[in-house]
C-alpha cells in the first residue's frame, strides 16, 4: 500500500490551496457562502494528519486487497518474515489508531479505515500470484506420480492430468471463457479411512489452503455460486448422500464459465469469472443416477490408503502452466467423454428398471448377431415377466437403465433400436 502517495497528495493539495487563495483574495466578497468552505476542505491539519498517519502506515504495516473475498488484508513489517496477511477487522483498525495515537498521530478510527479501505492499496489475487510466482518447470512429469497414489488405472491417470489442466486454467486465469470445467473427480471406497478427503485437499499448495472447503449446500445454490468465484476447490464429500433431484442443479453449476454476481455492499451485479473446481468422495459406488451427465464425472476406486504427503506443488503446478501456455488442451473431447461414460457404468445407481432388466437381458458384443429391439417391446416383455417390480417404471426410466447398462442404441429407418442379447 503505497500511503507516500496519499501524503504526497495531500501536501500538493494543500499548497495548490495556498497559490489559489493568494490569486483570488480580490474576488472573495462577490462569491457565495458556502464557495469559502468548499475551497477550505483540505485544511493544513488535514494534509498534515494524512502526511503523518500515511507515512506512520507505510512505515509499519503491509496491506493489500483481496479481489476474491473483497477484503483488505495486512500484516506487521516487524513480523514480516513469519507473519501472515489476515484481514484487517474494525478491531485490528482500533488498535492502530490508539498505536499511531502513542506515536503523536491525533488521528481518528475513521481516518484510518478510510486509508485502510481506499484504492490506495494494492489488488491481490491469490492464485494469479500464486502462479506468476512459481519457478519454471524442470521438465520432470510429476502428474502421472500424483495420480498413481490414487490409482494406478490408465484412463483415470489421463483423465486425473486433463482435470488438473482444466483447474489450472481456471486458478491462473488462462481458460478462453468458451469451455468451463466441468468435470468432477469421485475418489470411491467400500471402506473409510483410506485418505480420500485427505488427498483432495492436499491437491491445494500451502499457500491456497484457506480456498479448500467441504461445506458445500446444493439446498443454497446462491452460496455455492459465490463459491465458485472465491473459492479454488469445492469437494463434494459423501457425494452418495446428495439427493437424486439435486444432481441437474449440480450439472448446471458445473457448467457455469462466469457469474453474474450482486456481491455485499454493492448495488449492482457484475459479471466474475469462476475460479474454483468441484471434487467428490463417496464411500458407496452406487453414485450416478444420469446416464447422460454421467460423462461429467471421473469415478476411481479407491483400493488402498492414499499418501498425500510430499507433494511437490511448486514444480506440480510449473509443469501446468508450461503446459498450458504451450497449447495443451485443458477440456475433455467427446471421444474422452464417451470413455468416461462407459466407464462409469459400474457407479449407477441401481434402480428397479435396472435390476430386472440385467436379469432378461445384456448388452451384445460389437460383433454379435442379435436382432436390435425397440424400447416399447423391452418394456413390454420385463412389465409381462415382473410386473410387480415393473410398477411405476417409465419408458425413460428403462431408458436410462439401458444406458446404464452399456447397451447401444441405433437408428434405423423404423426408429432407434437396442442391441441387446436374452439371457
Amino acid at each position: 500500500m503505497d500511503f507516500k502517495k496519499i501524503a504526497h497528495a495531500a501536501v500538493c493539495r494543500w499548497n495548490e490551496k495556498r497559490r489559489t487563495d493568494k490569486t483570488s483574495d480580490t474576488h472573495r466578497t462577490s462569491l457565495p457562502e458556502a464557495a469559502p468552505a468548499v475551497r477550505e476542505a483540505v485544511s493544513p491539519k488535514a494534509a498534515n494528519l494524512e502526511s503523518a498517519l500515511g507515512g506512520f502506515l507505510a512505515e509499519r504495516y503491509e496491506f493489500r486487497f483481496n479481489v476474491l473475498t473483497e477484503v483488505t488484508e495486512f500484516r506487521s513489517k516487524s513480523d514480516k518474515r513469519n507473519g501472515t496477511f489476515r484481514p484487517a477487522t474494525e478491531r485490528d483498525l482500533n488498535a492502530i489508531c490508539l498505536e499511531a495515537h502513542r506515536h503523536g498521530i491525533d488521528c481518528w478510527d475513521r481516518d484510518v479505515a478510510r486509508m485502510v479501505h481506499s484504492a490506495y492499496v494494492r489488488e491481490y489475487h491469490p492464485f494469479r500470484q500464486y502462479f506468476q510466482r512459481l519457478p519454471a518447470w524442470d521438465g520432470r512429469d510429476r502428474l502421472h506420480g500424483l495420480a498413481t497414489r490414487v490409482s494406478d488405472s490408465p484412463l483415470w491417470v489421463q483423465a486425473f492430468h486433463r482435470w488438473m489442466l482444466g483447474l489450472a486454467a481456471q486458478w491462473a486465469g488462462l481458460s478462453d471463457g468458451l469451455h468451463a470445467h466441468s468435470t468432477a473427480p469421485l475418489l470411491v471406497s467400500d471402506e473409510q479411512g483410506l485418505g480420500k478427503s485427505t488427498f483432495c485437499r492436499a491437491l491445494l499448495p500451502p499457500e491456497l489452503q484457506a480456498y479448500y472447503t467441504d461445506s458445500v449446500d446444493l439446498v443454497r445454490p446462491d452460496k455455492v455460486e459465490r463459491q465458485l468465484t472465491e473459492m479454488g476447490l469445492l469437494n463434494l464429500d459423501e457425494f452418495d448422500r446428495i439427493p437424486e433431484k439435486k444432481h441437474p442443479l449440480l450439472k448446471n453449476l458445473m457448467q457455469l464459465s462466469a457469474l453474474n454476481l450482486r456481491k455485499a455492499y454493492r448495488r449492482h451485479s457484475q459479471a466474475l469469472p469462476r475460479i474454483a473446481s468441484f471434487i467428490g468422495t463417496s464411500n458407496s459406488r452406487e453414485l450416478l443416477s444420469d446416464p447422460s451427465g454421467s460423462r461429467r464425472f471421473i469415478c476411481v476406486l479407491v483400493e488402498h490408503p492414499i499418501d498425500s504427503t510430499g507433494i511437490d506443488h511448486a514444480q506440480v503446478y510449473a509443469q501446468l502452466k508450461a503446459e498450458l501456455e504451450n497449447g495443451e488442451r485443458y477440456w475433455f473431447s467427446h471421444g474422452e467423454e464417451n470413455a468416461l461414460r462407459l466407464h462409469n457404468a459400474a457407479f449407477y445407481r441401481i434402480c428397479p428398471a435396472g435390476e430386472v432388466l440385467r436379469r432378461y437381458y445384456r448388452a451384445a458384443q460389437p460383433n454379435e448377431k442379435v436382432r436390435p429391439l425397440s424400447l416399447p417391446e423391452i418394456f413390454a416383455r420385463l412389465r409381462r415377466l415382473e410386473p410387480g417390480a415393473m410398477a411405476g417404471v417409465t419408458l425413460p426410466k428403462l431408458a436410462q437403465a439401458l444406458v446404464a447398462a452399456g447397451v447401444q442404441k441405433v437408428h434405423t429407418h423404423y426408429g432407434n433400436r437396442y442391441r441387446v442379447a436374452e439371457r
